[in-house]
């Protein structure tokens, strides 16, 4: 970066962050601004509650972060960050954190302090073990590990009885505890691409289960009793490429074997019905609302936006994929007011202005 393109950057995000602390803002957005150092004056914003740090070159994360008590969303995902501070359980208001994509291989036991924590995704970090502290986080409403090295979960984690988006894909996940069906609000469950090699029966005794993802693991049968099973709010079982599929089996209506989606019954969805909306098209309908209560719905569709986001992990690679983490970036496009978005259009302008800068400086130098 050159010298000067680096004086507009550094100046113009100390301008950003004195912006917010004299109007008070309660959301601050630095991501994607090469930040390597998270700058002091950003431990003065005392009124920030929305902090998205995501798509930048951070290292380390100071302890002066966990000054700003009022932090109900902090993304830190796709950085260089090594490990995090103890002290970051007293963000006691935390409802989302992101911090996916580093390399943290690790989480600390601190995390389970986070006692209003909903939203957690820790996406390829390099995660090998998930700490028994998970258990703590009794109002974890979405948690999200694809990626990572897990072999398997830990049985505190089961006692979340207010999870219902559990995302572990890609991951060597062997075995899962006996007792998943403590878990009694779960509605998607997604262990496909593991080392799977029992059905885990226990998941489908879940009265809330609506999707169970267990494609590309290495199950050769069914449970005994896998009919008298009640399955009161299932759609559907993904069990592609399992050897079972190579094996005679039973066909059920809620067993997906093949790339043939199984035909399913979807529930009368008009406000008549005494259904409570289960159904293929209700979930496609309300799957952000499900797996992110605190995050409030956008209240204008900006389609450029939307278009620009990455979404995290591998629902490019299948549309089918809803339990998904949502990008931070979509979480900051949610959550702007008109004021923001002006605020935001600032900020574009100086980026575009700093991509533009070394074209101008390489004429400016070979003109004569």
């Amino acid at each position: 970066m050159s010298a000067i393109l680096k004086f507009i950057r550094e100046n113009h995000i100390l301008a950003v962050i004195e912006q917010a602390i004299a109007k008070k803002k309660s959301r601050l957005s630095l991501n994607s601004f090469e930040i390597s150092e998270i700058p002091s004056l950003l431990y003065s914003c005392l009124e920030v509650e929305h902090l998205y740090l995501h798509i930048n070159n951070i290292t380390s994360v100071p302890v002066q972060i966990t000054q700003l008590l009022n932090l109900t969303t902090l993304t830190l995902d796709y950085n260089n960050i090594s490990s995090l501070p103890a002290e970051i359980g007293n963000l006691k208001n935390l409802i989302n954190l992101n911090i996916s994509y580093n390399p943290l291989h690790i989480l600390i036991p601190e995390i389970g302090d986070l006692e209003n924590l909903e939203a957690f995704w820790c996406n390829r970090i390099g995660l090998r073990e998930i700490p028994k502290e998970i258990g703590k986080l009794s109002k974890l409403d979405t948690f999200g590990a694809r990626g990572n090295e897990l072999k398997t979960i830990p049985k505190e984690m089961t006692v979340l009885t207010k999870l219902r988006w559990l995302t572990l894909e890609y991951n060597q996940i062997e075995s899962l505890p006996p007792c998943m069906d403590n878990m009694e609000s779960l509605v998607h469950c997604n262990i496909k691409q593991n080392r799977l090699k029992e059905f885990p029966a226990s998941v489908l005794k879940c009265p809330e289960l609506m999707y169970l993802q267990l494609n590309h693991n290495q199950i050769s049968h069914l449970p005994d009793g896998f009919d008298a099973i009640p399955t009161p709010s299932l759609e559907m079982i993904d069990l592609r490429h399992n050897p079972i599929c190579e094996l005679p089996h039973p066909e059920h209506s809620l067993v997906r074997y093949t790339e043939e989606i199984p035909s399913v019954v979807v529930q009368d969805l008009t406000p008549s019905s005494s259904s409570r909306g289960h159904g293929a098209q209700a979930l496609a309908a309300n799957a952000t609302a499900l797996r992110l209560p605190a995050v409030p719905a956008p209240r204008h569709a900006d389609p450029l936006m939307i278009a620009d986001i990455e979404i995290d992990g591998s629902s490019i690679e299948d549309s089918e994929d809803w339990e998904n983490s949502v990008n931070s970036s979509e979480l900051d496009v949610q959550y702007q007011s008109d004021d923001e978005r002006a605020d935001n259009e600032i900020v574009q302008f100086f980026q575009a202005v700093g991509m533009v800068l070394p074209e101008l400086s390489r004429y400016a130098t070979t003109a004569s």
